[in-house]
């Protein structure tokens, strides 16, 4: 009984040994297993709408070239030297009338002595501006139309109301001769067929100069009146400026004041903004004053007209008193006139044309020479012509500026460059013209635009591969690079134009299914069955399943000790 009792517990503990290795096993392994636990995890993405490309995509650095900006223009070219004063045939159109009814061929005489408009030379004298104030640094980013300099206002006034004194007066010179032109057909063109009927209209002919010599008055006497009212504009235009002048004066003054009286230092913003409106002020008064001198000017002309208008009222009456005398007299001198009709009516047109085309000449030269001007200086100012970064300022205040000046150099942002080395198997489908993608470290989220504009010879390395050097000029809006910016240019072989795209990390499939998964507003997460297309590795085309603007999840395993 001892020893079956010895054994009982024997196997009693062997039991319990067990139990206690099985214990043990199980919470080792539940403590392993504990230990390192996978969590899921999910990131959202958004569907895009947009275009996918895939090419040969090489690294390279952006390269700003650089530009200098001179000032070209040859004023002493656009310098007006002497003029010739042209013909106005308004004033003589009623003796050509009345010696066209007369029949006499001298009457186209004043139409050959029409011809001679303004002629325009140059000075030949050396000229130059000069700056009084420096309006950008190296290192400023500036744009097409920013102000460089701005020059001494005396240095360019000169010139510039030359320059719009000589477009004027050229434009009414060509105005007259248009008007002329036309009266004078008209009269050449009576003259001829009133000669061809002399035979049968003599009389009528007679009659009909008496009246051309009456209307010649009725005209003098018009002109005259229109020319009293222009005179009367015109003094009550002066008054008016006169009046706004002088408040221009006194706004000027109580800027100026008050900007005087500010304490820069610690006034700065309202001293500022006085002296933005004395600037404001002195620039209102400056046209006034403008305004001003070119009424008192056309006060002047008008006075002068008035008193031509009544010399040729007076002028007109005397030919009226003595062309009824001449009118018979002219009779005779018909019959000279039929014989030669044809020939002078198209003498007459030809110096007619010849005149009209010597001041269109004139006129479209002196805009052109204007335009010039204003191409290179606006005002005061000098702006920029290109869009860049300032790398030298090349003047001072004080400094003169002559043809051929350089003003500034900066970097051009019109051409901005990346070059890559490209081996000769990937130059399949790369070719001046074609298209690249590239993108900037600097720039994560934005892709740029650009084309290739320039394809080196071959060249081999060490290694006796063939490459090539190609350069690519950026588009669209560049004005957030700098020089040395680097990234990758990817030089498009195959691309999508406008589809629906999503991360490619957001796409799975299970068997011969493609699905995506969408969270709910309750925070259940669920499988949306897709169709794909297009991938470019890194976004694939979406072609079915979704719209623009879903967002779904991109799902991450962690694992978590």
């Amino acid at each position: 009984m001892k020893q079956l009792s010895k054994k009982k517990e024997k196997i009693t503990a062997l039991i319990i040994v067990l139990l206690l290795c099985l214990v043990i096993g199980t919470w080792a392994v539940t403590a392993a297993v504990s230990g390192d636990q996978e969590e899921v995890t999910y990131r959202e993405t958004i569907v895009q709408y947009g275009g996918l490309a895939v090419g040969v995509t090489e690294s390279g650095s952006v390269d700003i070239g650089t530009v200098e900006q001179t000032f070209d223009l040859d004023m002493s070219a656009l310098q007006r030297a002497s003029t010739g004063d042209s013909t106005s045939g308004s004033g003589g159109a009623g003796g050509m009338q009345m010696q066209g009814a007369g029949g006499g061929t001298a009457m186209f005489d004043q139409i050959f002595n029409m011809a001679g408009g303004s002629t325009f030379s140059t000075s030949g004298e050396a000229s130059s501006l000069t700056v009084s104030k420096i309006c950008v640094s190296a290192g400023q980013q500036v744009a097409e139309g920013d102000i460089l300099y701005e020059l001494e206002e005396e240095s360019v006034s000169e010139l510039t109301e030359q320059l719009q004194s000589d477009v004027e007066k050229a434009k009414a010179d060509l105005d007259a001769v248009y008007a002329d032109q036309e009266l004078s057909k008209q009269t050449a063109s009576y003259t001829y067929e009133s000669s061809l009927a002399y035979g049968s209209y003599a009389e009528t002919e007679y009659n009909a100069a008496v009246a051309q010599l009456q209307q010649a008055v009725t005209e003098a006497e018009e002109t005259l009146a229109d020319t009293q009212k222009t005179l009367e504009a015109y003094n009550s235009q002066l008054e008016e400026i006169n009046a706004a002048y002088e408040e221009a004066l006194q706004h000027l003054a109580n800027c100026e004041w008050s900007m005087n009286h500010r304490d820069k230092i610690n006034e700065t913003y309202y001293y500022v903004d006085d002296f933005q409106m004395a600037q404001t002020a002195q620039s209102a008064v400056d046209t006034l004053e403008q305004k001003k001198e070119r009424l008192e000017q056309n006060i002047e002309q008008a006075q002068k007209n008035l008193e031509q208008a009544q010399v040729n009222l007076n002028t007109a009456q005397r030919k009226l008193a003595q062309g009824l005398l001449d009118a018979k007299e002219t009779l005779e001198l018909r019959q000279l006139a039929y014989d030669s009709a044809q020939e002078t009516y198209d003498i007459a047109l030809a110096y007619l044309e010849e005149d009209a085309a010597e001041q269109e000449e004139t006129y479209a030269e002196a805009m052109e020479k204007w335009e010039e001007y204003s191409s290179h200086v606006d005002g005061t100012a000098i702006r920029c012509q290109y869009n860049g970064v300032i790398t030298d300022v090349a003047l001072a205040e004080g400094d003169s500026i002559h043809t051929g000046t350089v003003l500034v150099t900066l970097y051009n942002m019109d051409e901005i460059t990346m070059t890559v080395t490209v081996d000769e198997e990937d130059m399949a489908d790369i070719a001046l013209g074609s298209q690249a993608n590239v993108d900037l470290i600097a720039y994560p989220d934005i892709t740029f635009r650009a084309s290739v504009t320039q394809i080196s010879d071959a060249s081999t390395d060490s290694s006796g591969n063939v490459t090539y050097d190609v350069t690519i000029t950026l588009e669209g809006d560049v004005s957030g690079l700098f020089q040395g910016m680097t990234g990758e240019i990817t030089f498009i072989t195959e691309e999508t134009q406008e589809v629906l795209y999503v991360s490619k990390r957001a796409i799975f499939t299970e068997g011969d299914t493609t699905y995506v998964k969408v969270q709910d507003e309750d925070g259940t997460v669920r499988k949306v069955e897709v169709t794909i297309g297009f991938t470019d590795g890194v976004n694939t085309e979406i072609t079915g399943g979704l719209a623009e603007g879903d967002v779904v999840l991109i799902e991450s395993t962690v694992s978590r000790k």
